[in-house]
């Protein structure tokens, strides 16, 4: 059966009121407009559109809407689709915005772009500079905007002035001030599409000026407050270290010394004069080496204070789980791409090997350390401190310090020194989605090397499913992630070392003692030194590095009494039994070595055994790079190693030729391109390289040498430092100007209501008193309410879409109380009610069927049963859209079988290839083919093809349908049978704005304007940036509220 033909705003979405009495063209209730721009811009910046409609800023570019970008579609960028209604010509111009967000450059053009919003969907594809461009109308074909400009705009500067705006003047502005020409152009007072009246409009600007104003003041004040800057840099251990002294009389004095070890601290000047070049106040938090009793522990806290240095004191039990337990055993390995054996571990545990069962109660204690070291920051920080965790024993941190509610203005940064692994291996770890919520709780997540940051970002995107949010950072860093509520920004900046620090310790006697003593001891002589410096560690590839010298001296006999190798190993003190193997196995090939060419052939050196542990310093490897020609490094996989970096400095500082050969999973080898790469897997690989190494001619070594030295001198510790801080307080004055300016970032509304907010005003919250006397007041009401995130949960919807993967056979009722809630709303001969949803027919009829009096439109009103009746009415289609199920079903089913993951639900006006569950990367990938595939196959069809990665599906759609026509038609259907006095519509998501825009403009006629002037409720579902409702709930449960209390309230 189907629908008769019912009087409603056109075949799209419909005319407005005014055009149904023949008073001129129709044109539709709001349009979905896209922009695609094609613009080249500068590392960090980003392209937003900017108009003269709230939705695009209304002339603010900061406000405007932001655009999106890929590797693969650069310099084209994309915006999602907007739905305007109060216009008929939309007036913008693009906008180069920089790392602040400030606007770096407008269009350089002489006027306003413009587009006429007369058809349901437009698409907007220019070309950054030039007026001419195109639009896309909903079929689906190409026509142009306008005629071409004849205008030369390569004269126009690329730097223009801040836009006039239409509805006020810009805070600080000059009255006389007027735009440039390649700034917006202001229009006449009665295109603003704010106006209601000329006075109407004059208010409204000058409220809007005045708050802005105000607000401005507010940012100033903040600003202007003094404000002592400080970093709290948390560690696992402290840079300082102290020590027990006994004295004469037997007493215990406490002293200490800076870590020279440390990654950020130095003695050579004090401890911290690279900290001290950022200009502000440091402290630093972590546990001591050194267990100190409870009874001496406020004796070394005052000791500590005294180097801007405060201690976390854990329990002995927990100092060893934290530095023995889950961080070493099981983060470590699996951080360096080593998959789990059966839940078994890779460390050691009180001299036992940790089973999987230990691994739960290691992650406990792991936790309860993170939480230990959160609460002495806390009790440390003040007002704007910025707090910088480091590394994987603090992954946790960051979520344990926002859930100990630190004060205002605090920003969290966390840097990994490790490799991120890739998505495969972290997927293996147990408590996967915890550390990575542990991490985006901070506001910067810090790696060394991009490859690190990919990882990451694609794991959050697959077990987080944060992977479309993924966008420009307000910092200016790399990439940012969208959580929700804020934006966790992705730097990737590799630490270095200090060139003056190693320049001075190199010219220390010290240094040249050590240097002559090795050069004695291994009787050198004239050979070429081959050597490096590595824990025993599995990872660090001595044993391959051994492996391949080897190789080296048997197939190339001439290097034979030409080379020596100069091994030196450190002890892996967290995991003595791998230190064990690896060291029998090193000497065993050292041996080998030996015994075939000679003992000088090889020089093997182990701290602790060979070399005392007093002994080695930071001098002793300096002297040790010193004597070393080529350094050779083999790891497996290796994160921060910045002994590289010390060799590539200690011989440009000695003016002397050296050659790195680094493996290739060893992130320096990204940043030192002058380095030889090698795969260490591949023995005859390293063997050849390192043969070539050997035979360089001096100048391609120097060559080599001196592009590494420009990377080490350039890219600093305190280069490093200072991009770390720059970037927090990027972050911070973005988070402070968001706070002070916009607060919570209120939902806009979209449309004009006499005793509603204005267009552009926040909206706000519903009062059920209102709904209620206005309900009683009533004798004809109309209340339309969505089902999805309306009546149910949006929480329940995804969860049982997750499970099920569609509807069909299914069926996901709304609670008992909102089914009772329709029971008795429906059963009053007062109400016309409609429930409006976007599943099919069968599974309206199983969920809500048995309600009588109620009416449901199922597939977004394409299917109806209206209230009384039991058969479903079809709506009619054309000539041309039928049979386009059987047209695209090959197409569909093509790449529904390749593309694991995928699904199909086909309805009577609609299918969906739902791509949420297949890989995120290779899904989207198709889903851009497919897409493609569609359109050409139903060019002229009248079918729509649109692509969600969002939802993560390709959906196909009859042209005409959506929920506002349906909600036109039920509301001029409740017009036939008497005037309605009370209308409530209210839902959750874009396609319910369709369904709140043509109430409101159906109200909007003259002949319901005044009757309805204070008895109409749009109400949409959940905060969004805009709306065309008038009000605004939290979620379904207030919904669930609102109703109970018209149903009881009515009673009385």
């Amino acid at each position: 059966m189907h629908l008769p033909n019912v009087q409603s705003f056109g075949a799209q979405l419909g005319s407005l009121a005014e055009a149904e009495s023949s008073q001129g063209p129709s044109r539709p209730l709001f349009t979905r407009v896209s922009f695609q721009v094609r613009c080249e811009t500068e590392w960090g910046e980003t392209v937003a559109v900017v108009g003269d409609v709230p939705q695009l800023g209304a002339w603010e570019p900061v406000s405007g809407v932001r655009m999106m970008t890929t590797e693969e579609l650069y310099p084209v960028w994309n915006c999602e689709p907007l739905l305007l209604s109060e216009s008929v010509e939309l007036e913008y111009k693009f906008v180069v915005l920089g790392p602040s967000n400030d606007a770096v450059r407008w269009e350089p053009l002489p006027n306003n772009r413009k587009a006429r919003l007369d058809s349901s969907e437009i698409m907007v594809v220019a070309d950054w500079g030039s007026p001419n461009e195109l639009s896309s109308m909903a079929g689906g074909e190409w026509v142009a905007a306008g005629p071409p400009h004849d205008l030369d705009c390569s004269a126009l500067s690329r730097s223009s002035m801040v836009p006039t705006p239409h509805m006020y003047d810009m805070p600080g502005a000059s009255s006389g001030q007027s735009a440039s020409a390649s700034s917006p152009t202001p229009g006449p007072c009665g295109t603003s599409g704010v106006a209601f009246s000329l006075d109407g409009e004059c208010c409204f600007g000058k409220a809007r000026a005045a708050e802005t104003d105000s607000s401005l003041r507010n940012v100033n004040n903040a600003m202007s407050s003094p404000l002592v800057e400080r970093l709290i840099v948390v560690q696992q251990h402290l840079p300082y270290e102290v020590y027990r002294q006994i004295n004469a009389d037997g007493s215990v004095t406490w002293r200490g010394a800076w870590d020279e070890f440390s990654l950020l601290a130095t003695p050579t000047q004090g401890g911290r004069h690279l900290m001290g070049s950022l200009n502000i106040e440091v402290m630093f938090v972590g546990c001591l080496k050194q267990h100190v009793p409870p009874e001496h522990q406020d004796e070394v806290r005052s000791l500590l204070a005294q180097q801007n240095c405060v201690p976390v004191f854990l329990s002995e039990e927990l100092y060893h789980d934290h530095c023995h337990g889950y961080a070493t055993t099981v983060l470590f390995p699996l951080l360096h791409n080593q998959m789990p054996d059966r839940h078994r571990s890779f460390g050691q545990q009180r001299g036992e090997h940790i089973s999987g069962g230990l691994v739960p109660a290691l992650f406990q204690s792991y936790s309860r350390a993170n939480e230990a070291f959160a609460a002495v920051v806390k009790s440390t920080c003040r007002d704007g401190d910025m707090i910088w965790a480091h590394s994987y024993p603090l992954l946790l941190l960051p979520e344990k310090l926002r859930l100990a509610k630190l004060p205002l203005n605090c920003v969290i940064s966390f840097f990994l020194h490790t490799p991120f692994p890739s998505p495969e291996v972290w997927r293996a770890l147990a408590h996967r989605t915890q550390l990575l919520n542990g991490m985006l709780a901070s506001h910067v997540v810090g790696f060394h090397l991009f490859e690190y940051a990919r990882h990451f970002m694609t794991s959050c995107r697959r077990l987080l499913g944060l992977g479309e949010n993924v966008g420009p950072s307000p910092a200016g860093g790399v990439l940012s992630i969208d959580v929700g509520s804020r934006r966790v920004t992705i730097t990737v900046s590799h630490v270095g070392l200090d060139r003056d620090t190693m320049c001075y310790r190199l010219k220390m006697p010290e240094v040249l003692d050590e240097e002559r003593a090795f050069r004695s001891r291994c009787e050198l002589g004239d050979r070429t030194v081959i050597g490096g410096v590595e824990k025993l560690n599995a990872l660090q590839g001595t044993a391959l590095k051994l492996a391949a010298y080897e190789l080296l001296l048997k197939n190339y006999p001439m290097w034979r009494s030409r080379l020596t190798l100069l091994q030196i190993c450190l002890p892996e003190r967290t995991n003595p039994d791998e230190a064990t193997r690896q060291s029998a196995e090193n000497r065993a090939t050292v041996k080998r070595i030996q015994t075939s060419f000679g003992v000088e052939s090889v020089h093997y050196m182990e701290v602790g055994s060979e070399i005392a542990f007093s002994e080695w310093n930071q001098n002793m490897r300096l002297a040790v790079f010193c004597l070393i020609d080529v350094l050779l490094n083999c790891a497996m996989k290796d994160g921060l190693n910045l002994l590289p970096f010390e060799f590539v400095l200690t011989k440009s500082i000695q003016k002397a030729n050296g050659v790195v050969v680094l493996s290739e999973f060893v992130g320096c080898s990204h940043v030192l391109n002058g380095g030889m790469r090698v795969n260490p897997f591949n023995l005859e690989h390293v063997v050849e390289q390192l043969d070539a190494a050997l035979s360089m001619p001096p100048a391609e070594r120097a060559a080599r040498l001196a592009k590494d030295y420009k990377f080490v001198s350039e890219n600093t510790t305190t280069s490093w430092l200072d991009v770390a801080v720059q970037d927090m307080r990027r972050v911070r004055m973005v988070a402070m100007n968001r706070s002070v300016l916009t607060g919570a970032r209120p939902t806009r509304c979209l449309c004009w209501w006499p005793s509603g907010v204005g267009i552009g005003f926040p909206i706000p919250k519903l009062s059920s008193e209102a709904v209620l006397r206005a309900y009683r007041q009533s004798t004809h009401r109309l209340i339309l309410l969505g089902l999805d995130g309306t009546l149910i949960q949006q929480e329940k919807v995804l969860q049982f879409l997750k499970n099920f993967q569609d509807f069909q056979g299914h069926s996901l009722p709304p609670p008992p109380a909102a089914l009772h809630c329709l029971r008795a709303l429906a059963s009053d001969a007062l109400n016309s009610l409609f429930v409006i949803s976007g599943r099919s027919a069968h599974d309206l009829e199983t969920c809500l069927g048995s309600i009588a009096g109620l009416g449901l439109a199922a597939e977004l009103g394409f299917m109806q049963r209206l209230p009384g009746d039991t058969a479903w009415q079809t709506k009619a289609i054309t000539e041309s859209q039928a049979g386009w199920h059987d047209v695209i079903r090959p197409i569909l089913d093509q790449y529904t079988m390749r593309t694991n993951g995928t699904y199909l639900r086909w309805q009577e006006s609609a299918v969906f290839w739902c791509y949420q569950n297949a890989d995120p990367d290779f899904g989207r990938f198709q889903a851009r083919q497919l897409t493609i595939a569609l359109k050409e196959k139903l060019k002229g069809a009248g079918i729509i093809v649109s692509n969600s990665s969002i939802k993560g599906r390709v959906e196909v759609r009859i042209a005409g349908i959506n929920k506002g026509i349906a909600a036109d038609e039920a509301f001029i259907r409740a017009q036939t049978m008497g005037p309605v006095d009370f209308v409530m519509c209210i839902g959750d998501d874009d396609e319910d704005e369709y369904m709140l825009s043509a109430i409101t403009a159906r109200a909007s006629g003259p002949e319901s304007i005044t009757r309805l002037r204070r008895s109409l409720f749009t109400v949409t579902v959940g905060a969004k940036p805009n709306s065309h409702a008038q009000f605004l709930v939290e979620n379904s449960r207030d919904v669930l509220a609102l109703l109970e209390t018209i149903r009881d309230g009515h009673r009385h």
